[in-house]
């Protein structure tokens, strides 16, 4: 039990810092309807996603992706800064997310460093190709927790939950739009609906994110993040402005992304550095295997 518990945590923390870092990637204003990338994943890292709804968007699409996927396989490592050009280091974490061929993801799985799974995530969808809940798997296939979708008359995401093992309500997470119908807020809320984070989205060219401003349950500004883009409308920086510790004096970090593509303009490495006195310092790799359908 103690297990499954600390997985459906883990699942949560996951969901709460993708959709921060979707948001923090080139995100064109549209809401991945997903929890991903869980394990290991750093506050304000990118995550490439796509967001605006209503849409005939296909997850593959709202995951960003170009062509016809059919599966990705993410491996994320520790940058060893003794290489040149950022040698790989320790595996932090590894992702399988599988798609069919209408776009649909399938499945997402977590796996070890020896590829075996810690959990994973199936997906189900309505007649529109909406994605309405996702079942929680551990290694033997047995549901330990929940994930529902709800969509408004006009099929606009507004709120996705979070149900543990025994069908209890652990998390929300509302969603707002402006006028053009871009994400504008997510509000994370506890299993009492008492919001403990929430994050508005401000946008600039191409419908990229330009700043995201982070406020905490007293509504106190903590965080703000700024972007900027490469011509795949990929972030190559990210500044954060962190106020946890003195409201006057923001901690200040900036981080610098570089990426590879493939032929179908999906990115297949991505390097990560820290800023530190004008010196570049690599943090993290992650390196991307994607199979496409013939």
């Amino acid at each position: 039990m103690k297990i499954k518990q600390i997985l459906i945590t883990v699942l949560f923390l996951g969901f709460a810092g993708c959709l921060a870092a979707q948001n923090n990637d080139n995100l064109r204003g549209r809401i991945n309807d997903r929890p991903n990338q869980a394990v290991q994943r750093r506050p304000n890292a990118p995550q490439k996603t796509e967001q605006r709804m209503p849409d005939q968007l296909s997850d593959c699409q709202r995951d960003g992706l170009h062509g016809e996927v059919k599966n990705v396989l993410s491996v994320m490592y520790e940058a060893d800064s003794r290489a040149n050009n950022a040698g790989r280091g320790s595996i932090l974490e590894r992702l399988k997310t599988v798609y069919n061929q209408k776009g649909q993801r399938r499945s997402q799985s977590y796996l070890s460093n020896e590829e075996d799974m810690i959990f994973r995530t199936k997906y189900k969808h309505d007649d529109f190709g909406l994605v309405t809940l996702e079942h929680i798997l551990d290694p033997d296939e047995n549901v330990i927790g929940r994930t529902y979708y709800l969509y408004d008359a006009d099929l606009i995401l507004t709120e996705v939950y979070i149900e543990d093992e025994e069908r209890q309500i652990e998390s929300r997470v509302l969603y707002k739009y402006d006028a053009q119908g871009r994400l504008s807020q997510l509000s994370y809320n506890d299993h009492e609906n008492n919001v403990f984070r929430r994050e508005i989205y401000i946008y600039g060219e191409n419908d990229n994110i330009y700043k995201t401003v982070v406020f905490n349950a007293q509504g106190q500004k903590v965080q703000e993040i700024r972007y900027e883009y490469d011509e795949h409308n990929e972030p190559v920086s990210s500044t954060l402005f962190d106020y946890y510790e003195d409201p006057n004096e923001p901690e200040l970090t900036i981080t610098l992304y570089e990426y590879r593509y493939d032929e179908e303009g999906n990115w297949v490495t991505r390097y990560e550095y820290q800023l530190e006195n004008d010196k570049k310092i690599p943090t993290y790799i992650v390196e991307r295997d994607i199979k496409y359908f013939q």
